[in-house]
């Protein structure tokens, strides 16, 4: 039988390092422009939270109830 594990996270650290890492949000937004067919429906902008930080992709219900758009583009969103 397997013995346990136990994992120790620093976390402020990991905040500094995963949640809220410019590099890793910079990336995303990349991918999300990159992704996006219809600028002028589906909206891509920097989200600055309390806990993480990262990238919103931002469509009107009407808009995604016509045409779909904003589950096309994150089907074609790669990191």
């Amino acid at each position: 039988m397997a013995k346990r594990c136990t994992f120790v996270f620093n976390r402020k650290a990991f905040s500094e390092q995963v949640l809220k890492n410019e590099t890793l949000r910079s990336r995303m937004r990349d991918a999300a422009e990159a992704a996006n067919n219809d600028p002028k429906r589906v909206w891509v902008r920097d989200h600055d939270g309390v806990n993480r930080n990262g990238v919103a992709i931002i469509c009107p219900s009407a808009v995604e109830a016509s045409s779909g758009a904003l589950e096309d583009t994150l089907g074609r969103m790669r990191v």
